[in-house]
């Protein structure tokens, strides 16, 4: 970069979270996440579902066999008891990804389906669960849970 790249580069407006998240995969998602977890909140235990990585077949397999069939796990986990709740679970979904329609429907698909089913069975056996979108809506739901002990639901 020459001199008068750079000095046009400080002039350049600052990125919004939409145009920042644009290509992020969800892994990039999990990653920034536990980034931010252990940083604004190290007294927090966390952890985040490995089952979107890649893994060789043996291990998808042991790995499949060693989880509950009631429900699927979702993506982050937060052990800390906040008012009437045990643990925030979160189903994260990258920006271009969202699971509801303009209508507030969940949009078609199994995956979806069992997740939004996974969601409400946590919910009905006292956990606090949801489905965030993007970078901003995971924190805020993060910051709400830790603090007020309740989140804005995206799932009705």
């Amino acid at each position: 970069m020459n001199d008068f790249d750079r000095v046009q580069s400080y002039f350049k407006k600052p990125l919004k979270s939409a145009d920042r998240e644009k290509d992020w995969s969800e892994q990039m998602l999990t990653g920034k996440i536990a980034d931010y977890l252990r940083t604004y909140h190290p007294e927090v235990a966390f952890q985040m579902d490995m089952s979107g990585e890649k893994l060789s077949k043996m291990a998808a397999q042991r790995s499949a066999k060693n989880r509950a069939s009631l429900y699927k796990q979702p993506d982050l986990t937060i052990y800390f008891k906040r008012g009437k709740y045990g643990t925030l679970m979160l189903e994260l979904k990258k920006l271009s990804a969202h699971p509801l329609r303009k209508d507030g429907k969940l949009k078609a698909g199994d995956h979806l389906r069992i997740q939004a089913s996974s969601i409400r069975w946590l919910r009905k056996h006292g956990q606090c669960a949801d489905f965030s979108v993007g970078y901003e809506d995971t924190i805020k739901k993060i910051n709400s849970y830790l603090s007020e002990g309740e989140i804005e639901y995206l799932l009705k």
